[in-house]
């Protein structure tokens, strides 16, 4: 855990001192059916990383992901895990400078963040990747 939070600090000194940008965070998605898996990481830089592909993102995007970056702080601090429903399609494990936190598409109480992170990641897949 101290080498992992030392490489996060090495990486936000290095993109503090004109390096590359950091990451915003890494979203793993998996599921049972066909294309559920990726995994995406989007850059302060522009870029998202898909399934280690890099591409350009679009502004409104790369403002979103900005965006739920900071709302998801909270609940990767606390290491937030939402237990699945019934029925879960997707399952998503989101790990952020803060924490990691895990939930499924079908997760009661996931609120309004998780429901736009499960957007962004639907777009970001069909018109970026």
């Amino acid at each position: 855990a101290a080498a992992a939070c030392s490489a996060m600090a090495v990486a936000a000194l290095t993109a503090a001192c004109g390096g590359p940008a950091a990451d915003l965070f890494a979203l793993t998605r998996s599921g049972s059916i066909p294309g559920a898996d990726v995994t995406l990481i989007p850059s302060g830089d522009g870029t998202v990383r898909c399934n280690g592909h890099r591409h350009e993102l679009p502004d409104p995007l790369l403002l979103t992901a900005e965006n739920l970056a900071d709302a998801l702080a909270a609940p990767a601090t606390k290491g937030e895990r939402l237990r699945s429903g019934r029925h879960p399609v997707y399952t998503y494990v989101v790990n952020t400078p803060s924490g990691v936190l895990s939930y499924s598409d079908d997760s009661p109480h996931q609120g309004s963040t998780l429901h736009q992170l499960q957007a962004w990641v639907l777009t970001v897949v069909r018109t970026v990747c």
